[in-house]
């Protein structure tokens, strides 16, 4: 796990978009990469705070286990930081509008860059969008999940046990001890999940956010962030 004054490996540009899919500007979504351009690639999918935190440090470290890892900025510079209305802010941002057209633009790229196998990582809002992703059709092989937040799905319209049954691949979920029952062991999400060959892994003592957001200075947190970055690579390397 990176430390807190970590300095990016990466870097940063603006997605060549090859067409703008009737929304937005082509080349209207920045991205993070690190790693070498290869067969394996990790999609991560932040959470509503941007790229902040440790998420680059993160990427990294997928990086540094051979994958090439880009990191999309799906909500174009703007994070739930102050927001007077957090439903009408994460609204803006939906998979018809924004989206479905970024993971296209995003799995083209990768396809570019000699990618064949495709994993993806999200931190809570971003679990959604692999989610929603792989629901909708798209090839990813697998998933992992920090601190889930499937259930985002029903404050943009949507059903979340609906979506989670559409699921074509493994996701490992990571929940932490305040996050909703159903994407624990025996919940709906999990055992969705379950059915689809991954599994919920259950951290009680954490609290959400903590993988990406965490104080590393509190030995139970860097003990937890280091345990969920070890169990995701393993899997990443089970199923890619």
């Amino acid at each position: 796990s990176p430390p807190e004054d970590y300095t990016p490996a990466g870097s940063e540009a603006a997605l060549p978009a090859p067409g703008c899919f009737g929304v937005g500007q082509a080349g209207d979504l920045n991205i993070y990469t690190t790693g070498t351009p290869g067969a394996k690639a990790i999609i991560v999918c932040p959470e509503v705070f941007g790229w902040g935190g440790r998420l680059k440090g993160i990427c990294d470290t997928l990086a540094g286990e051979g994958y090439f890892v880009v990191m999309p900025d799906f909500h174009r510079g703007t994070t739930a930081a102050g927001q007077p209305d957090f439903g009408a802010w994460v609204n803006q941002y939906t998979w018809e509008s924004h989206i479905k057209n970024d993971f296209q633009n995003v799995f083209d790229f990768l396809s570019s860059q000699g990618a064949t196998d495709i994993g993806a990582m999200g931190f809570c809002w971003g679990v959604w969008a692999l989610s929603k992703a792989s629901s909708e059709g798209f090839g990813l092989k697998c998933g992992v999940g920090p601190h889930p937040s499937t259930r985002l799905e029903g404050m943009m319209g949507g059903d979340e046990a609906a979506m989670m049954a559409k699921l074509h691949m493994p996701v490992l979920l990571l929940p932490a001890g305040d996050d909703p029952d159903n994407v624990k062991p025996g919940g709906a999400v999990a055992e969705s999940v379950i059915a689809k060959g991954g599994a919920s892994e259950p951290f009680p003592e954490m609290k959400h956010g903590w993988v990406s957001r965490g104080a590393l200075s509190d030995a139970a947190v860097k003990r937890d962030v280091e345990g969920a970055i070890t169990k995701a690579i393993d899997f990443f390397k089970k199923h890619m």
